[in-house]
């Protein structure tokens, strides 16, 4: 009978610390700040086309603007985006001599270092990507010049919005 009464003691013993461990790492849970979102952002630039890229942004927050070159910023209809960017790699493809299409691709890191509106205070950043194919002028068989007659890039910027 003695062992029945210290086994249910220790099973209760153990029940209690199971129960406030849990507690515990539940509670520890909680008190932790929100996972971070991801954010995608794509630019659209074209020629012929509107003087202004257009941006669209998927993930912690969803909008649609256009993109400013000359101050590198994002503009939305809540507000504006400073971006920064670190190109680490750059990719070249020669021009086709038959067709005149050629291809860069560069990729790096990016930084948001102010925002205004509804996104004040948001710092983050992440990679970014940016694919360029474009077609020269042809200036005779088998021949390209160096004026770009056509181009479009597109850019993606993937990072993690705290």
């Amino acid at each position: 009978m003695r062992r029945r009464k210290l086994s249910a003691v220790l099973s209760a013993c153990l029940t209690a610390v199971a129960m406030s461990t849990v507690t515990i790492a539940v509670a520890g849970f909680t008190t932790q700040p929100a996972a971070a979102k991801r954010e995608v952002i794509k630019i659209v630039n074209t020629m012929p086309g509107p003087k202004h890229g257009q941006v669209t942004a998927k993930g912690a927050f969803n909008a649609r603007g256009y993109f400013l070159r000359k101050r590198a910023s994002l503009v939305f209809p809540k507000g504006r985006l400073g971006v920064r960017r670190h190109v680490i790699g750059t990719v070249v493809s020669p021009p086709n001599l038959v067709t005149c299409w050629f291809k860069i691709r560069q990729h790096g890191t990016f930084r948001v270092f102010y925002a205004t509106g509804a996104y004040r205070g948001l710092r983050y950043g992440g990679q970014f990507t940016t694919n360029f194919s474009g077609r020269l002028k042809r200036t005779g068989h088998d021949q390209c010049g160096s004026q770009i007659v056509y181009y479009r890039s597109v850019t993606y910027e993937i990072g993690n919005v705290p």
